[in-house]
Order: C-alpha cells, then structure tokens, then sequence
C-alpha cells in the first residue's frame, strides 16, 4: 500500500467514526437506504455508511465509478472535517487570498495545462460540459461560471481568451470562507477533479 493509499484509508476509517445523523443534518446530505447520497462537481455521490467507500456517477447510478485519491478525500474532508455553523460568503478570489493562508508567490501551482487553449478552440462545448456540470454563468473574464463543489459550497471559474499579448487563461476562484469547509491541501484536490472532469467533458 502506497503512501496515497495509506492516506484514503485513514480517512475511511476516520469517517466510520462518525454520526452519521450528526453528518446528514451539518452537511445536507440525503439518507438513502445504506447511503449518504450528494452532488459532488456536477456528479451524484454516495458514501456506504458501514463501509466508507465512495463512488460516483453521472447517469442517477446506472453506471458508476469508484472514487479516486482526489475524489474520496475531497468527500471525506468536507463531510468530516468542516467547521460547526460553516456558511459561505459567495465572494470569490484565489487561494492566495484565502484568510489564514500565508504563501509566497501566490500558493501552490494551480496549472491548466493545454486546458485554456481546448476551451477557446471549443467555446460552446465548454459552455456545455460546464452546464452538464450543473454552472452557472457569471459575469467574470470573458466567460465565467458558478457552480457548487458540494452543497452549499460554491466556486467560481474565469476564462480569458489570447490575445497578442497574453495566452488563454483559466482560473479557479474559490468562496472566501472555503477553509471553514475543507483543509488548504484539499482545495488542490477538488481542484484536481473539477479540471479532470471539464477535460473528459471537451474530449467527449
């Protein structure tokens, strides 16, 4: 078992731990059956209460897939680990700008990758997988978007398009009191996901 393993599993078990009842009331999750069920970046989510494990799915469970190493402790954070009473402001900045957070050089890299450039080749395609995704438009950079991570925690997304000077640029913005939901190092997580899912939406 790797390092990444070892950490998804402490946090499974750490989750175990848990009342559930206490969970469904601070989280707003729904009890069905033998789940906690939620919507997780545009995906329906459900958690095995006697077991932990997680899995996903796009299509109200026809199919679905298990949680990966991003996935499952953005899950386990945020229904574990948030602040009693945690509300969120609806104001969006970087994480550098976070409260609490000290950082040098803006925090940790965030990058896109080759993501800017599909999405200014495919502007209407993105403005579908971020529809599909359950965003909603907003008025930020020249294409801009609000969506919910979980319930109640929403993040925002900017698009710039090239011009002579600069690339297409894509930035993720997030809810100021974001640290009352989840820790600092999830953030990359859920920002992992949320990237991930709008690249497999462009290629599909």
């Amino acid at each position: 078992m790797n390092n990444y393993e070892q950490a998804q599993e402490l946090a499974r078990l750490h989750f175990l731990r848990y009342d559930h009842r206490a969970l469904i009331h601070r989280c707003g999750v729904r009890e069905m059956g033998r789940y906690l069920v939620f919507p997780f970046l545009g995906a329906m989510t459900r958690i095995e209460k006697d077991t932990g494990y997680i899995t996903s799915s796009f299509d109200d469970f026809k199919t679905c897939w298990p949680a990966d190493f991003s996935e499952a402790m953005s899950v386990y954070d945020w229904l574990c680990d948030q602040n009693p009473g945690a509300q969120a402001s609806g104001e969006y900045g970087p994480v550098s700008a976070l409260s609490g957070v000290y950082t040098s050089g803006g925090g940790l890299p965030m990058s896109a990758g080759k993501l800017p450039k599909s999405i200014e080749e495919n502007p209407e395609q993105f403005r579908q997988v971020m529809t599909a995704l359950g965003g909603k438009p907003h008025p930020l950079g020249d294409m801009g978007y609000v969506l919910d991570i979980f319930p109640g925690l929403p993040m925002a997304l900017k698009f710039y398009y090239s011009d002579e000077d600069f690339p297409a640029e894509l930035r993720l913005l997030w809810d100021s009191h974001m640290l009352d939901f989840v820790r600092y190092e999830t953030i990359y997580y859920i920002a992992g996901v949320l990237l991930r899912r709008v690249r497999q939406g462009l290629a599909s």
